[in-house]
């Protein structure tokens, strides 16, 4: 059965659906069978419900006396109430991702992605997204018919707070409805009578009485685990794993729900409690230590927490990022080596990794960790693009190049497949590698040939490899497609005007380039600077001083001023004072230009001078009065 659409509500397990026939024709393959000296029904072949297969599913019908007339089959006893005496189930692991992913599709970001794997006495969960990661485990403690789940071995990498309340709420996120949580631990009362009930009023047979049958010994088979429950089971023992489990999920129940409800210092106060209770113990001292963690000035006092409890390098990843913090780099490597040793989730270890690299200052030590962060995990894209800007920033085109490709191979959609290439065109056109880019900005182009973004690329590489008229078409084009959008691209018509004016020598039409671009735009400042330098060279002198003026305006409301303005703001100055002896205007340009660039000798000199030259002026004209 394929997995049901997602749904804001936490979803129920589906019934089968009933199958076109006669009324009451069951879609459930149920016959009469004796069982134990008493008549009953069973299911004579397997059947989905959900996640789960359901292998066998007897119950007696009490208080029939034989003779008994059989000739109506399941149809004549549909309605009795019976016993439930026997239900076998089995839950396949990959049934079970296919019924869990499309609920925790954005979990920890977008495409978030789900793993399971069994581990002793029950499932490893691990999610991880764009840059985090969430790894536990569900342990199996049945009590009775009951089934009871606790959460065990939670650790994260990437996460706003300790991972323990992530993973809770997860489970309250995509668990259904049957299922309770209470602290640490999830129960589903009675499951058998749940399932019954999915099973058989849906097709017109009343679900019998699920109350004596208990849970037997869980028998994993390959990617699936068999789980019988048995009236005649004796009350099962509980395991030790299970069993530490509930202990410390009974002693840290109030605790657990206020970190799941968003309360850390609440949730500490709790855990200092239950300290009161179990000194020492270690799980407690590390939910402590994690929420320490979130706080920039307690880094020390976890540490010292943790040190009084247990060895440090035994204390988990989050561990290694407080020495990193301390400043205890070795510590921190080891105590890393430590914790992902025998992590089987391949995310988790990367990000480990790949965040120790962002906290080690020599480059060496920087690319060693983020290697180690891909040769655990390979597909994940977060470490393999922070050592693609590291290896570009270092001129090492071989690794960066192979990590680019890595990174366009690794988007699953045509869209991201361009998203990733352009990225990576882009990185490479600011570096100073043109031939690097002009390749990279093409592919993006294969996967969408009208993008503005990855033409307008493509023209400014092929400018820069001496073709202009092919750099000309490609960024006219980019351009166009920008206007169509409603957002026209202020940096490809300043790349137009700067190729038409120093290429072809028609300062006219650059100005007519210049013009369309918009305030809003990154590039508003050099358009008005340029428009400005070709309107004098043209002889526009007054519609120089205009487009100066728009210049001066743009910065004062708010453009971002780059080094450069000041010295075009100075040259604004000397333009009005050579062209129009308007000291105003020139006083007014070299006050903006100050305050942009007040180290500027120049500046200040010429600042000066304009402001001595005004008060002289003003003297005279006092004096002439």
């Amino acid at each position: 059965m394929s997995p049901p659409e997602p749904s804001p509500l936490p979803p129920r397990l589906d019934p089968p659906r009933r199958r076109a026939g006669r009324p009451g024709q069951s879609a459930v393959p149920l016959r009469l069978a004796v069982q134990r000296g008493v008549l009953g029904i069973e299911l004579y072949q397997p059947l989905a419900l959900g996640p789960l297969r359901v292998d066998e599913l007897a119950f007696t019908l009490p208080g029939l006396r034989f003779p008994v007339d059989l000739s109506g089959g399941v149809t004549a006893f549909r309605h009795r109430r019976g016993n439930l005496s026997r239900l076998t189930f089995a839950l396949g692991l990959p049934e079970l991702g296919r019924w869990l992913r499309p609920r925790v599709v954005d979990l920890l970001g977008h495409g978030t992605r789900l793993e399971l794997w069994w581990v002793p006495e029950g499932i490893g969960v691990g999610l991880s997204g764009p840059d985090r990661a969430l790894c536990f485990d569900i342990v199996f403690c049945p009590l009775l018919g009951d089934a009871r789940f606790a959460v065990d071995r939670v650790r994260g990498e990437g996460l706003a707070g300790p991972a323990l309340g992530h993973a809770l709420r997860v489970l309250d996120s995509v668990l259904p409805r049957q299922f309770e949580r209470r602290g640490r631990v999830v129960t589903v009362p009675s499951l058998a009578r749940h399932l019954v009930r999915a099973l058989l009023p849906e097709v017109g047979v009343r679900a019998p009485a699920a109350d004596d049958v208990r849970f037997g010994a869980v028998a994993e088979r390959g990617d699936e685990c068999v789980v019988t429950l048995d009236a005649s089971f004796l009350p099962a023992p509980t395991a030790t794993r299970a069993a530490l489990a509930l202990g410390l999920a009974e002693l840290t129940r109030e605790a657990d729900d206020a970190l799941t409800e968003g309360d850390p210092e609440r949730a500490r106060g709790l855990y200092l409690e239950v300290l009161d209770r179990a000194p020492r113990h270690p799980e407690v001292v590390r939910l402590i230590a994690e929420i320490d963690a979130l706080t920039e000035d307690r880094a020390e006092a976890a540490i010292g927490l943790l040190s009084e409890s247990m060895p440090i390098t035994h204390a988990g990843a989050f561990a290694a990022r407080l020495l990193a913090r301390a400043g205890d780099l070795h510590a921190a490597r080891t105590t890393l080596e430590h914790a992902l040793a025998s992590e089987p989730y391949g995310p988790l270890c990367a990000l480990g990794w790949a965040r120790l690299a962002e906290l080690e200052p020599e480059l060496t030590d920087r690319f060693c960790a983020l290697d180690r962060a891909l040769a655990r995990c390979p597909s994940l894209v977060a470490p393999r693009w922070v050592r693609f800007e590291l290896a570009l920033g270092v001129g090492d085109l071989d690794r960066s190049r192979s990590d680019a490709e890595h990174l366009e191979a690794l988007a699953p959609a045509p869209s991201e497949r361009h998203a990733a290439c352009l990225r990576v065109a882009d990185a490479y056109f600011e570096a100073g590698f043109t031939r690097e880019a002009l390749r990279f900005y093409e592919r993006a182009l294969r996967y969408v040939p009208d993008d503005a973004a990855a033409l307008a690329g493509l023209g400014r590489s092929l400018r820069d490899t001496g073709r202009a008229d092919r750099a000309l078409s490609l960024l006219e084009r980019a351009a166009s497609l920008a206007e169509e959008s409603g957002a026209p691209d202020g940096r490809v018509l300043v790349d137009l005007a700067e190729l038409v004016a120093g290429q072809y020598r028609d300062l006219p039409r650059a100005v007519a380039w210049l013009r369309k671009v918009p305030l809003g735009s990154g590039a508003v400042l050099r358009a008005r600077y340029l428009e400005a330098s070709y309107r004098r060279a043209l002889g526009d002198l007054a519609g120089a001083s205009l487009c100066f003026a728009r210049l001066r305006d743009a910065i004062e409301l708010g453009a971002r001023a780059e080094p450069p303005v000041a010295a075009w703001l100075r040259e604004a100055a000397e333009h009005e004072l050579d062209a129009h002896h308007d000291w105003v205007a020139a006083e007014r340009h070299l006050a903006i230009a100050l305050r942009v660039a007040p180290q500027d000798e120049r500046v200040a000199r010429a600042y000066r001078d304009v402001a001595a030259k005004l008060t002289e002026l003003a003297r005279r004209e006092r004096q002439q009065s």
